[in-house]
Order: C-alpha cells, then structure tokens, then sequence
C-alpha cells in the first residue's frame, strides 16, 4: 500500500466535494494510494425527503454489484435500504466484498455521515458483513493495556487486518503515572493504521498536541508515533491493515 503517511490532523479543515453523478451527497477523501486507488473519505449526505422519493420511484429495487471491497460505519444520522426495509443509525458497520450486489433504492431523509473504506488490488479474506449495530457488540479489554477496550468489527484470517473499535475509559491518575513510567513511550508498528476520532480526545506527549473528535491518521509501518494519554475518554474506530 502506498497511501500517504498522516498524523492527526482535523479532517474538519478539508472542503467538502460534490460527488459526481449523486445529488446532495458530498466527500473529503482522507487518505489515497495512488498505485491501487484504494482510498478512506467521509461521506455527507444532506438531508432531503423529496429527492428520496424521487430516487426510489427512478430505480426501485435496482442493485448494483460491488467493484472494490467496501467497509462503511455510520458516525451521525440514518440510512435506509428501502428493498430490505431496514434502517441503519450512527454505530452501524457492514463489509461487502466485491461481486455484491447492493441496492440502489436508499434513503437518506434525515441525512448521515459515514466513514468509508475502499480497497482496491488487495487481496482480503474478511467475512462478508451486511450491516449490524456494534452497540450490540460486547466491549472485550485489551491485554497489557489499562482502561482499553476494543470490538473487533471484522478481521482476515489469512493476513490477521482487522477493523475495530476502541474504547478508552477517563482516567487521569492513571494517565499521569503512565507518563511517568516506562510505558510511556513512542510507539512503533508493522502494519498500516488508520484511526479516527469518533468522541473524546487523545494527547500525544511527545508533540504536545490534542487531537478530538474528527481528527484522523493515516500510519504506515514503521512510523513512529505517540506516547498517547486519554484523560477524559475517547472512543476511535480503526483500519489495521497486514500487506
């Protein structure tokens, strides 16, 4: 993968693009890798019942089949799959592989702000997830890591990527001792990251920045990163990607 390296930056600074060909709906693409066109963006879709109408009366129960693998999970409003008469809400999460075909009938009358992933010439084993509600989903703590919890949402077999959730509880007096002990260190993997700020915040010591909600990284292996303290929370939702 040859996508950019990023560290946190407030994704609130990018424009919005009109996608082209889908009204109303717009995109900041976050991260690209410019040899496979695998990409990370935001979606906005602003709300519209009228179009919604109009849509589902142009091409009801139309499908399309699915050209790239596909990871969406819903951080603000409503969707609607108006062929299975279901409808998705902020925490929602689904993983369609390619050659599955999808619905073109969907209704966004409320609006909804998605996080996307796309992946292109890259060979996966994730299980084919339609989508579900992770709230349902049990937080499981993280070994060797104090008031960390994470939810596996999916995750390869055959490579052990993964994409999760990943929760972590206020705890200031915890904090600080971590900053004073041999834990508090700089933190280096073999894999490809990405991570995005669903709530709360994250300070990295070494820059002496804050990062909140909305701010996104983009780590590829070997990048050093970190220490990171999370005295008031945070939860982050999160690509790790083995090539």
């Amino acid at each position: 993968m040859a996508k950019p390296e990023l560290e946190f930056f407030n994704t609130e600074l990018i424009p919005w693009t009109p996608i082209e060909g889908a009204s109303g709906k717009y995109e900041k693409i976050l991260s690209k890798d410019p040899e496979t066109g695998s990409y990370t963006r935001l979606v906005l879709v602003q709300p519209d019942l009228d179009s919604c109408i109009q849509q589902l009366k142009s091409s009801p129960g139309q499908v399309k089949e699915q050209e790239d693998w596909q990871e969406i999970f819903v951080l603000r409003g409503t969707l609607i799959d108006t062929t299975k008469n279901k409808t998705y809400k902020a925490g929602y999460y689904c993983c369609l592989p390619p050659g599955k075909k999808r619905s073109l009938a969907s209704f966004h009358p409320t609006g909804a702000l998605l996080i996307e992933g796309y992946w292109r010439g890259i060979k996966m084993a994730k299980p084919e997830l339609e989508f579900f509600d992770t709230v349902l989903a049990p937080w499981k703590k993280i070994e060797r890591a104090h008031g960390q919890y994470e939810k596996i949402l999916s995750k390869d077999p055959e490579t052990g990527s993964y994409t999760r959730l990943i929760m972590s509880q206020p705890d200031m007096d915890a904090s600080i001792r971590q900053y004073e002990s041999p834990l508090g260190r700089v933190l280096c993997h073999e894999v490809w990251e990405e991570v995005f700020i669903v709530r709360g915040t994250i300070i990295d010591t070494t820059l002496n920045q804050t990062f909140a909600a909305g701010f996104y990284a983009c780590r590829p292996p070997g990048m050093k990163h970190g220490p990171f303290f999370h005295p008031t929370g945070c939860a982050s939702y999160e690509f790790h990607t083995w090539m």
